[in-house]
C-alpha cells in the first residue's frame, strides 16, 4: 500500500507545528552528572502519581500533576499528558516530587 503524496506535506507542517506550538517547553537543568553514581531505578508495572516541580524555558517553574517513571537517590523521571502535544517527560531533582493522593 502506498502512501497518499497528495497530503504528505499538509501532514508533515501539521506535525511540526504541533511540535513548534507547544505552550511551555520543558527544559532539563540536570545534566547526566547531576544523576549521580546510582543506576535509575525504572517502574515497572503502573506509574505512581506525583506532583513535580517543572521548570520551563520561558516562564516560572510550576507544580503539575505527573507520574514518575523512574528514580534514583538524587533525581525522578517524570512523565506527563500534556494536549495535544502528546506525552512529555524530563528529569527533576528528587527533592522536586511529591507522592500525589
Amino acid at each position: 500500500m502506498g502512501s497518499n503524496k497528495r497530503y504528505a506535506a499538509y501532514y508533515d507542517e501539521q506535525a511540526a507545528k504541533r511540535l513548534t506550538e507547544s505552550p511551555m517547553k520543558a527544559k532539563c537543568t540536570l545534566p547526566m552528572q547531576a544523576f549521580g553514581p546510582n543506576e535509575i531505578e525504572w517502574v515497572k508495572g503502573s506509574k505512581p502519581p506525583v506532583w513535580a516541580w517543572i521548570s520551563w524555558a520561558e516562564g516560572p517553574a510550576t507544580r503539575i500533576a505527573a507520574f514518575a517513571t523512574g528514580w534514583n537517590d538524587r533525581v525522578v523521571v517524570v512523565e506527563w499528558n500534556e494536549s495535544p502535544g502528546g506525552t512529555r517527560n524530563t528529569v527533576v531533582w528528587r527533592n522536586a516530587v511529591t507522592v500525589r493522593s
